[in-house]
């Protein structure tokens, strides 16, 4: 039976966390002469706020942890984080962030600030920024597991803000290591031996994505949550079931994956090393050439998976993920309900996609081809086909431009990654129009080069190592829901009848102010 004490567990880290918060909330404002009574409470406050904010330190109030425990580090910004929620509400809650046009309305509010999230945002200038740092930043400042950053260690920043020390990294690997041994049946007992029966029955053409959204909901991930409202557990300590939850469904979800790729129980899978190194462990029964350059297939899905950990909040799959996990599902449902929106994601063009271009292309061209006659099949496929791997942007993605400096770093002289920059060159030169955005590759025109390099040429398989990823933001995401006790949001709607009579009449009372003046 679950003990409800142990929602108790971080009690004396709290009391810590609040007390040093006082101290320096004190300090801070004797220093300032903050007077939160007049009109200079937006000015000083405003200044705080904004030191709060240092870019290159990252989104979050307060002094980096040193704890080498995920869960005690979180636990120290937990109260700093409620108490600038509480000031930030209390004084600035009337405060206008966006207006909503009827032109809104009806593109997606596309543009129009309207959500929370604490894990990322999309910067105009950067593009995806983790915890106020941008992608740049993530890679040069994260420890490194191979010569690329740990999946560990991103997850580390985007649940807590911090940069993590080596020593926190190498903590959160064992702590995962640990876990996944304790569910070693997940892979390769009885209870993976159900989930590879029901997966074998399914017909061939089910893609990797249903079938993983199809294990998830067997599995019973949410264990510690549903035992927790089970036994009556006070809502405001939901968030410890949560993390534990999603802790345990982290560290087991590469096998998973290679349940799903080999199609029956894991053997000789160990669970020592990081998350890609487990991956790997997992897939070796699947894909043998997997074992010949495991150190360099490493260090790249590692970046892969720094480069996708997290998506902007108004993304669908961010926006539908954090909407549900504000809601009462547990979180292998919440999960289990998004996997299937990264079947086509992103919507410039998947991998699959991507890579049945570059066949097109090559069997029309045959072996050798010239310039010219590269740019005459590219503009014939695309006059026919959607534009795929590419967008309309003010700069590149910093995605796209990591994977092409990993490229050419270890892909030299590699044909089919010339091959992808000279479609880029073709595209961006005949695309070209004044006063409008300029054409840009996503990371999809170079990402399915660089997975067929590596051996991995399943692209509808690679899109379960992008949802991998993004499982890493998600989880970060649905437990600051839970600690912050979020609201389902819950807008109102009307049919385009009422918006018109509400528009109408509000002009007609304007017109009646503007001739009584």
């Amino acid at each position: 039976m679950l003990r409800l004490s142990k929602g108790l567990r971080c009690e004396k880290v709290y009391l810590f966390a609040l007390r040093e918060r006082r101290r320096s909330c004190i300090a801070q404002f004797s220093d300032r002469k903050i007077n939160f009574g007049t009109s200079e409470r937006h000015v000083l406050v405003g200044t705080n706020l904004s030191k709060i904010c240092h870019p290159k330190v990252s989104k979050t109030k307060g002094e980096p942890s040193m704890s080498t425990n995920l869960k005690e580090a979180l636990c120290e910004k937990i109260p700093v984080h409620h108490d600038l929620l509480r000031n930030f509400r209390l004084y600035f809650g009337p405060s206008v962030v966006s207006q909503i046009t009827v032109e809104n309305l009806y593109t997606g509010l596309n543009d129009v600030k309207t959500i929370v999230k604490e894990t990322s945002e999309l910067d105009p200038k950067h593009g995806i920024v983790y915890r106020g740092l941008t992608i740049p930043e993530v890679i040069a400042l994260l420890p490194r597991e191979g010569n690329s950053p740990s999946a560990e260690a991103v997850f580390w920043l985007l649940l807590t803000g911090d940069v993590p020390t080596q020593q926190q990294t190498a903590s959160l690997i064992a702590d995962w290591t640990l876990r996944r041994k304790k569910c070693t049946e997940w892979w390769s007992g009885p209870r993976g031996e159900t989930i590879a029966s029901v997966l074998r029955s399914m017909p061939e053409t089910i893609t990797p994505l249903h079938r993983l959204s199809i294990a998830l909901t067997i599995f019973n991930i949410s264990k510690q949550t549903r035992e927790a409202k089970k036994h009556g557990a006070m809502p405001y300590t939901y968030w410890e079931y949560i993390y534990e939850d999603g802790m345990e469904f982290l560290a087991t979800l590469p096998a998973i994956l290679g349940l799903i790729a080999k199609g029956q129980t894991l053997t000789n899978v160990s669970g020592d090393g990081d998350w890609v190194q487990f991956l790997l462990d997992c897939l070796r029964n699947v894909n043998e050439s997997l074992d010949s350059r495991k150190s360099s297939i490493a260090d790249f899905l590692r970046l892969y998976i720094t480069l996708n950990a997290d998506d902007d909040g108004g993304a669908p799959i961010a926006h539908v993920t954090q909407i549900l996990g504000s809601t009462d599902l547990h979180i292998n449902e919440v999960l289990a309900s998004t996997v299937l929106a990264h079947i086509e994601e992103p919507k410039s063009g998947t991998m699959l996609e991507w890579k049945k271009l570059q066949t097109k292309i090559k069997n029309t061209l045959g072996r050798t081809w010239t310039e010219h006659a590269l740019q005459t099949c590219v503009l014939n496929l695309l006059s026919r086909d959607k534009l795929i791997g590419y967008k309309q942007a003010d700069f590149c993605d910093p995605r796209y431009t990591a994977l092409l400096h990993y490229a050419k770093q270890h892909l030299p002289n590699n044909s089919e990654v010339k091959l992808s920059e000279d479609i880029t060159q073709i595209l961006r030169t005949a695309l070209r129009r004044p006063k409008r955005k300029d054409i840009y590759p996503e990371q999809n025109a170079l990402a399915p080069v660089i997975f067929q390099y590596y051996g991995l040429e399943d692209m509808r398989f690679n899109q379960m190592i992008l949802y991998m990823a993004r499982t890493l933001g998600a989880i970060a995401s649905i437990i600051w829901t839970k600690i912050v006790n979020a609201p389902i949001e819950h807008p109102i709607s009307s049919c385009t009848y009422n918006y018109v009579e509400s528009v109408c009449d509000n002009g007609t009372k304007n017109r009646k102010r503007r001739t009584r003046k």
